[in-house]
């Protein structure tokens, strides 16, 4: 059994993808090797040590596909490499060059043969110095991923424990992995690879989190665990998700989300909030995520819709408001169309409320966002509406 802590010190997971579930227990029906330094990365090996930026593993996901993948034993990952390696040529290896793209700098490698693999890079650099033998120019895009890349790749062989814990900040976005004042929480679990997950809620106390899968985590030290522990402690507003263990209502897990300003707590109360103590009764079995403002604003989202449209047959809750942004659908005021939807066995279809009557809308309301409204809203909203023409479909 793997220590908890190692998936998030080790360099890369590495992915075997395949065309049918049923063909997983056995490597050789793979039909890629993948692997990911962080959530939502993934790099396709096209052979002989070159790796490309790839989409296989996340389309896996879509609706129509039989394709699915899972880790790969180290021995597993040496199989597929050297299976890749005999079905592909091996192409010529990239010239260093010294000459700088527009607005770009450089990666630095150690050894002329790492640079088939842009990851093997030893720095990025803004100008060359004579002791930069193997150097290849990069663009804007490449720069910023490739710093972010290093960054996370060196702070993971360097990781050590800071009394008996693991560290690690968590992120938004891979990029931001190099300036450890953008972390928006801070986790950490036992050094001796068993136990529990926690997360730093304020000076002294811990509270049990979770195994952060799907997360942008970056091991730090005793100097950022207390930079960035005094950084969440003083910010102006933090964003919890607190989960009631396994509870479930409605057929989904029950969770508050909350937000903290100041000393004050306040969780959704539809649109709006509502003051919240849920920090004082918390039990155990019950864990709490930190996110970033970003993930707040989605979670929030997600509940306002699940909360006033619970049931999608629902009749009652078939009028949309219609708003340019997903942040305005808490400010009715902010609408910009209303619109129903059409009783069609076969797809989803809405009509567009105008003053004149009702008209088609096709696929207009995919450009929008659209929060479920009641019968009583409808009616309130429509004496005050008049349609803008400036957005007629």
């Amino acid at each position: 059994m793997i220590a908890i802590f190692e998936p998030y010190l080790a360099d890369y997971r590495y992915y075997a993808l395949f065309n049918d579930q049923r063909l997983m227990s056995d490597v050789s029906n793979a039909v890629g090797l993948y692997r990911s330094v962080s959530a939502y990365d993934e790099e396709r090996y096209e052979g002989h040590g070159r790796w490309g930026s790839s989409s296989g593993l996340s389309r896996s996901g879509d609706r129509d596909s039989y394709d699915d993948y899972r880790e790969a034993t180290p021995a597993e990952v040496e199989q597929l490499r050297r299976r890749t390696d005999a079905e592909q040529p091996e192409p010529r290896p990239p010239s260093s060059s010294r000459e700088k793209n527009e607005d770009g700098c450089f990666a630095v490698f150690e050894h002329e043969a790492d640079m088939v693999d842009l990851r093997s890079a030893i720095a990025v650099v803004e100008e060359l110095s004579p002791e930069h033998r193997f150097t290849l120019p990069l663009g804007g895009y490449l720069r910023t991923e490739l710093t972010a890349v290093l960054a996370l790749l060196a702070a993971r062989r360097r990781a050590e424990p800071v009394d008996g814990h693991y560290y690690f900040a968590e992120f938004e976005s891979l990029k931001d992995v190099v300036d450890v004042d953008r972390a928006h929480a801070l986790i950490r679990c036992p050094a001796d690879g068993r136990g529990n997950w926690e997360i730093f809620l304020r000076d002294g106390t811990w509270v049990l989190g979770q195994e952060p899968r799907q997360k942008h985590v970056l091991p730090v030290g005793s100097e950022n665990v207390e930079r960035i522990s005094r950084g969440r402690e003083t910010a102006k507003v933090r964003y919890f998700d607190v989960w009631l263990g396994g509870t479930t209502e409605g057929g989904l897990y029950r969770h508050v989300l909350v937000r903290r300003t100041g000393s004050a707590d306040e969780t959704v109360d539809d649109l709006g909030w509502q003051p919240t103590d849920v920090f004082a009764r918390l039990e155990p079995g019950w864990w709490v995520l930190e996110l970033g403002e970003r993930g707040f604003r989605s979670s929030r989202y997600v509940a306002a819709m699940r909360r006033r449209w619970p049931d999608r047959h629902n009749q009652a809750l078939n009028y949309q408001a219609v708003f340019a942004e997903k942040d305005d659908v808490y400010d009715l005021g902010k609408v910009l169309f209303l619109a129903k939807r059409v009783d069609n066995p076969y797809e989803l279809e809405y009509e567009l409320w105008t003053p004149d009557g009702w008209q088609k809308t096709y696929n207009m309301l995919l450009r929008y966002t659209t929060l479920p409204i009641s019968e009583k809203e409808f009616k309130r909203l429509a004496k005050l509406r008049r349609y803008p023409n400036s957005l007629n479909p």
